[in-house]
């Protein structure tokens, strides 16, 4: 779009041109009688009167008019006298209105001895000056108009360089004619420089985009100071009648800024730094034109413009020279710029001579200053068509490096897609491994037991969506001595994903085989427990720390709400007794399974779950969590919040689903999360499921009365089988053994009590450990344990 200026640019310059072309003579052009050439001219002494006569001058001295007369001034407030005699012929316009042009200041017309009154700007005749670059237009009476017509003009000048009919328009017709005339030129005036007006806003726009001081925003800056300065002197101004003091000050304010902003146009076009001269020379323009505000004399504003300011001009065109002279060679820019700045001087000068009488031609100031912004609105619009063409060749190389990187994205989304797809695939299988590992909720007269697990990562595969993880939850039945237990585990395996799945599986797998081992008689559960263990510990221990998993392994008897289990450094089990949560009593608790070398004893814990009691199993997924930060809300943190989950299970939960919307609604899950819940009813079984324990005990202790030591020992051993939960009873039974050497029931009983005392080292099972562990069951025990139960805020 920036070449189209250059057209723009050439239209407006002939549209400049045109009134300045008008000049030329035509005397039958648009009815217009041309007074332009020879007039009688006749110079008037210092305080001469002057009477109009009809009278022919015996002095015959003709000049050329419109120029400057002063050489004919006999001194500096003498006058003169200029006077032509038309004759009117048949095809000769109406003479109406006489256009004299610009005059320098004072005139006073006369038709045929009688004094002639301007048609506008009548009051500025009384001012001083009555306004020298004003146009006049004076109004004919019919009735005074003849065959052979006199037109004298008597001028007094106002400043002491310039005198007579200056320039513009001298013709005589219509009035329509003429006024027409002078409204063309000076609307054409406005149209032409309203244009660059634009143009100088459309740069500064430009540069605003740009952010930055460039050529742009000082070019931009001159035409729009530019333009105004050519519109303050359009005639339209004095429409304002405003004093004339006033029009010159506000018309030498944007003069004075143009050399400035233009020497500042150059340095930034040609990326120089502005120097100390160029500094102290826009310096005395700002004071110059300050100081123009304060003078009161129009005399004195017109001499510091003159001389002064027109001073400071030569400054200026040094400077420009000095910064284009370097650049020459290297840039045409340069070589544009310097004839575009010859082109213009060379025409101000040839008006000046002309002004001064030295030969009469058109004015030239017009096309020396189209011509100029021509020239830098060509450098600038070819420096846009160079952007352009860049722009051009960087979009191309773009497009290819796009097109290029397109197929290179297209083609790494494919393998994205097809890995994507291999690996959900993998998922789902391993998925399907996971299946026969899935426990159910189990319900019975006994007790509730309710199972949930939500894996963090979900893929879809073949249309349907699936979830895959370590959290692992079981549930499944287990005969021990004859007797039925829930195996209840709990576990999360370390990883996400692929990891944490694989070592799900694994430990599924060891735990699905250790519950095909047979049964044997007088097997406790504590002797189960600490099996299971080793065997977990064996086999993940093996990984060299690469896979650890955290449980909690256990044992519940549905009938007598016994719980044994085993914790390893796996989130507590949550009590909610009596409308309150804590957790059960921790002292001992393992390391995580597959931790090399652990040096703590393996330690049974039992507790007996009474009615209305509810037992909560859960992974770490419940307490980890996403939070919102306080300074941001956009943000979140992933935060460990054990208070917020006690919080949240202390009201009712009617199911496990329930209770992970609950969660969700604190925070958002950064980890899988899985729950194991048991319920006891309200009422408890009208059986007592220790009656067979408590026959065996009687019969036991009759036996020991008639010295029946052997029958003695075996009902003790069932006893305590029947009841595993009273060591009082495993302690006789161990005592009988002892006595009737019984070395398989001694070493059963002996790890029985060592698992739930003080505990068996893994790696050394002859080591003791001297700390023992406090028992606890019933109803009692139960609330000495939640006594030491960290409590729910």
């Amino acid at each position: 779009m920036y070449p189209k200026f250059i057209h723009i640019l050439i239209i407006l310059f002939v549209f400049s041109c045109e009134s300045e072309l008008k000049q030329v003579p035509e005397t039958k052009q648009n009815s217009l009688l041309d007074l332009s050439g020879p007039w009688e001219i006749e110079p008037l002494p210092e305080g001469a009167s002057f009477k109009p006569s009809l009278e022919k001058s015996k002095v015959r001295h003709t000049v050329s008019v419109p120029s400057n007369l002063i050489e004919w001034s006999q001194s500096p407030k003498g006058s003169i006298l200029l006077r032509k005699v038309i004759t009117k012929k048949k095809e000769d316009p109406f003479f109406q209105s006489l256009c004299l042009g610009k005059i320098s200041d004072g005139a006073s017309v006369f038709w045929n001895g009688t004094e002639l009154r301007e048609e506008l700007f009548s009051s500025y005749q009384k001012s001083t000056p009555q306004g020298y670059d004003r146009i006049r237009i004076y109004s004919i009476p019919q009735e005074i108009v003849v065959e052979e017509n006199t037109i004298e003009v008597l001028i007094r000048p106002y400043f002491d360089y310039e005198f007579g009919i200056l320039s513009g328009p001298i013709s005589i017709g219509t009035s329509v004619t003429i006024w027409r005339e002078y409204f063309l030129s000076e609307i054409g005036g406005l149209l032409l420089f309203s244009s660059f007006l634009l143009i100088g806003g459309f740069f500064l726009f430009l540069s605003l985009r740009e952010k930055r001081k460039n050529e742009n925003f000082y070019f931009g800056l001159f035409l729009l100071f530019f333009s105004v300065y050519q519109i303050s002197l359009s005639q339209f101004k004095y429409f304002l009648g405003m004093e004339i003091l006033y029009f010159k000050k506000f018309e030498y304010t944007f003069l004075a800024f143009l050399f400035p902003i233009f020497c500042r146009f150059l340095s930034a076009f040609l990326r120089k730094s502005v120097g100390r001269i160029q500094l102290f020379f826009e310096i005395a323009s700002l004071a110059l034109c300050i100081s123009f505000w304060f003078l009161q004399n129009v005399s004195v504003l017109d001499w510091c413009n003159r001389i002064l300011h027109q001073s400071l001009w030569l400054g200026y065109v040094g400077i420009s020279i000095r910064l284009l002279f370097p650049n020459l060679k290297k840039q045409k820019e340069s070589r544009r710029i310097l004839f575009g700045i010859l082109f213009l001087l060379v025409c101000v000068f040839i008006d000046i001579l002309s002004e001064r009488g030295n030969f009469s031609v058109i004015r030239l100031s017009g096309f020396g200053v189209c011509g100029f912004l021509f020239f830098l609105t060509l450098i600038l619009a070819d420096k846009f068509v160079g952007m352009k063409e860049k722009l051009r060749s960087w979009n191309r190389t773009l497009e290819e490096a796009i097109r290029k990187r397109t197929k290179e994205l297209t083609l790494s989304l494919q393998e994205i897609r097809t890995l994507k797809e291999q690996q959900d695939g993998d998922y789902f299988l391993i998925t399907l491994l996971f299946q026969p590992f899935l426990s159910r909720n189990l319900r019975t007269e006994f007790s509730e037991i309710e199972v949930h697990r939500k894996q963090y990562k979900q893929f879809h595969f073949k249309n349907r969506r699936y979830e895959i993880g370590g959290d692992v939850v079981l549930n499944e039945p287990v005969f021990i001595s004859g007797l039925e237990y829930q195996v209840l585990i709990n576990a999360d395996a370390m990883g996400k994903s692929l990891q944490g799945a694989s070592g799900a599986l694994v430990f599924c797998s060891i735990v699905k085989s250790f519950l095909q081992t047979p049964d044997y008689e007088f097997r406790s559960p504590e002797n189960w427990l600490f099996l299971l263990y080793k065997n977990l510990q064996a086999v993940f221990e093996s990984f060299d720390g690469s896979m650890f998993v955290s449980s909690i392994l256990s044992l519940y008897r549905q009938e007598t709400g016994d719980l044994f289990f085993l914790n390893c450094e796996h989130p507590p089990i949550v009590l909610l007794r009596n409308q309150s949560a804590g957790y059960l009593s921790e002292e001992f608790i393992l390391r995580k399974i597959g931790f090399p070398d652990s040096d703590l004893p393996v330690r049974v814990r039992h507790f007996r779950v009474l009615p209305e009691d509810k037992i909560l199993y859960g992974s770490d997924g419940r307490e980890d969590l996403f939070l919102s930060v306080d300074s941001d809300p956009t943000q979140k943190q992933k935060t460990s919040s054990p208070e917020l989950f006690l919080t949240a299970v202390q009201k009712p939960v009617p199911t496990l689903e329930v209770l992970e919307e609950r969660i969700r609604t604190i925070g958002e899950l950064s980890d899988d999360l899985s729950f194991l819940r048991i319920q006891r009813p309200t009422e408890e079984a009208e059986k007592d499921p220790f009656q067979e324990s408590t026959l065996f005990e009687r019969k036991g202790k009759e036996a020991i009365q008639n010295g029946e030591w052997l029958k003695a020992t075996s009902f003790y051993s069932k006893a305590s089988t029947r009841n595993p939960a009273d060591l009082s009873l495993a302690k006789r039974a161990l005592l009988l053994a002892k006595k009737t050497q019984n070395f398989k029931l001694t070493r059963l009983f002996s790890e029985k009590l060592l698992l739930r005392e003080e505990g068996i080292f893994l790696k050394n099972p002859n080591r003791v450990n001297p700390s023992p562990l406090p028992e606890s069951s019933g109803r009692k025990s139960a609330e000495c344990d939640i006594q030491g139960i960290k409590k729910a805020s």
